[in-house]
């Protein structure tokens, strides 16, 4: 028996250092962002360097998923402002509100944002990103907020293959980082129309969403998961008292006029939710999840005027809202 637990003692050993020399070895941000290029038209490469490298300020940021992508023109909102705000669509593929939390540290370690915006959908994503693993920090990584995690082992997995990627970039093969993309934008054209069997179909899929049977006591545990990163984001950007806006984005079939946690966001944020004429108008959608050229183009005119109100407020008012 003796024999048996010293053996099982040292193949853990054998099993675990490796992995503590990975967790606390330095692993550069730089790094990790542009890794995940081929990931979402390399977004985290110029979302690095847009946070990182380039100087121009980030006054207001949008964050989301590929939603946020094709729905919010900065250029055209910035000429529409006529101010000397700096806007930027921070928005990446799939929804994951720890990504998101791990953008936003970064985001708030090199900028200073005087507004957030955080894109809200019909329902919260209770799973991990696919890419959250890659770019946070060990600690992030490792100690998962909830022990409702089905992503937690996998996370840890690929979190130890990209810090085994960058020692042999860095100290083997020395690879040097790609150049920074200068550009100040995010937005992602698109002049392509859905066609009505998309549609029909991505209506077909919600129906059956909504129709499906819920356990209330599972689905409770299931949403600690999400909540507590956004808690999280909520907290961060509440110390440093940037107000948040939440914006609802739903996908063209699922017919839902608010998002399932309205009331979260309303105590935490202003909370906006563009005209249904917007959504219900199929000449809009690029697909049946993304707005094309013509409807980020009325969404970002519509949110260009939310945001003109938020900044005649008095600054007390600011305030206020930054801390609901």
């Amino acid at each position: 028996m003796k024999r048996l637990l010293l053996k099982l003692t040292l193949f853990f050993i054998l099993l675990l250092t490796p992995l503590v020399l990975l967790f606390t070895a330095p692993y550069e941000e730089e790094f990790a962002w542009h890794f995940i290029e081929g990931d979402c038209y390399n977004h985290g490469a110029w979302i690095f360097d847009r946070i990182c490298r380039n100087p121009t300020p980030i006054d207001i940021a949008f964050i989301g998923s590929s939603h946020t992508i094709h729905s919010f023109q900065e250029k055209k909102m910035e000429e529409l402002l006529s101010s000397n705000d700096h806007l930027t669509n921070l928005g990446y593929c799939r929804a994951g509100r720890n990504f998101e939390y791990a953008l936003l540290k970064l985001l708030l370690k090199y900028k200073t944002p005087r507004t957030v915006v955080i894109e809200v959908n019909e329902d919260e994503a209770k799973n991990s990103h696919e890419i959250f693993a890659y770019i946070a920090s060990a600690g992030d990584v490792l100690t998962t907020p909830t022990l409702i995690n089905r992503d937690y082992f996998l996370d840890v997995y690929h979190a130890a293959q990209a810090r085994l990627e960058f020692f042999k970039a860095k100290y083997i093969f020395k690879r040097e980082t790609a150049l920074p993309d200068p550009g100040l934008y995010g937005y992602g054209d698109a002049d392509r129309k859905v066609t009505e069997e998309e549609l029909e179909q991505n209506a077909k899929a919600w129906k059956n969403r909504l129709e499906r049977t819920e356990y209330p006591s599972i689905r409770k545990i299931q949403m600690k998961y999400p909540f507590s990163y956004l808690s999280k984001m909520i907290k961060l950007l509440n110390d440093k008292n940037i107000p948040i806006v939440f914006v609802y984005l739903p996908e063209s079939g699922s017919k839902l006029k608010a998002p399932k946690y309205a009331s979260y966001y309303q105590k935490s944020g202003l909370l906006l939710i563009p005209p249904s004429t917007i959504f219900d108008n199929q000449e809009n959608w690029m697909d049946a999840t993304h707005f094309n050229d013509k409807g980020s183009a009325i969404l970002s005119e519509w949110m260009t005027e939310q945001l003109k109100k938020e900044f005649c407020m008095m600054p007390e008012t600011q305030k206020d809202l930054s801390n609901r």
